[in-house]
């Protein structure tokens, strides 16, 4: 069975839809620390997505961000919460409007995300979520609303879906799989596909640079599959301004072609 662990991100880009839709069982990372910004193994320094997702406008990429309370180094992601206090819903809202409106299916999808974003969420875990699960059931078509976008029933209708490989999702921080605050976090992905009964873990490039032990994963009999995706070209508003840009948050794919042309992008080169 494949297991792929990725934090929570906001409106995620599509490598991450292409990666847990072909995977088993995707255990959301809410247990792990908060980061805004990530250091890469060849020195540069981005953004986690954890709170931006970038879009495209007439000016080029251009970053959604939520603002958070400040928090310690040692918060979960589970654990930061979205200021509410300032206007960014309204922003992102007027942003996207901006973008998107000339596109074929903005009016289908501004009222989902109007629910979605005026729902006031205790966690930015929480927020990120239902952006992820909203993803999911645009792009398999689910009959779900805003307030229906649970893990419970988006299993539930996986469950009726063949289109793709996904059929289990679950929470990190309500597995029990003994990982304790001392371990690496080789150790930690080890004792997570353990307890979900995994048997491959299905990672990102940057991971196995960055922190994963091959060693470690040889010894627990844990094969390693490396994502191989490449974003096909689909298309997008401001062609006459702006190239194509890839990999984009899952808002731009949704706005601008079909669910059926959304799976064939994400099922694509993997």
């Amino acid at each position: 069975m494949r297991y792929t662990g990725i934090q929570p991100q906001y409106f995620p880009r599509l490598h991450y839809f292409a990666r847990i839709l072909n995977t088993d069982v995707f255990v959301i990372r809410d247990d792990v620390q908060f980061v805004a910004k990530h250091k890469y193994p060849d020195g540069q320094t981005g953004w986690s997505y954890q709170v931006h997702t970038p879009i495209k406008t007439g000016s080029g990429m251009y970053y959604l961000r939520v603002p958070v309370t400040h928090g310690s180094r040692e918060h979960r992601i589970v654990d930061i919460v979205p200021t509410y206090d300032q206007t960014w819903v309204e922003d992102h809202l007027r942003t996207i409007e901006f973008a998107y409106r000339k596109s074929p299916f903005f009016t289908v999808l501004n009222s989902d995300l109007h629910e979605l974003l005026h729902h006031q969420s205790g966690s930015v875990a929480e927020l990120n979520i239902r952006t992820i699960l909203w993803g999911i059931a645009r792009i398999l078509e689910l009959p779900l609303k805003s307030d229906q976008l649970t893990v419970e029933s988006i299993e539930a209708a996986l469950a009726d879906k063949g289109t793709f490989r996904l059929r289990k999702i679950k929470q990190g921080i309500h597995i029990d799989s003994g990982i304790s605050p001392d371990q690496s976090a080789s150790e930690k992905i080890v004792a997570l596909i353990k307890a979900v009964g995994a048997t491959e873990d299905y990672c990102g490039g940057t991971s196995v640079l960055a922190y994963l032990d091959k060693g470690s994963m040889k010894k627990n009999d844990i094969r390693m599959t490396v994502q191989d995706w490449t974003c096909r070209e689909y298309p997008q508003l401001f062609s006459s301004k702006q190239p194509f840009i890839p990999n984009l948050s899952i808002i731009d794919l949704l706005m601008n072609v079909s669910p059926k042309e959304a799976r064939e992008v994400l099922a694509s080169n993997d």
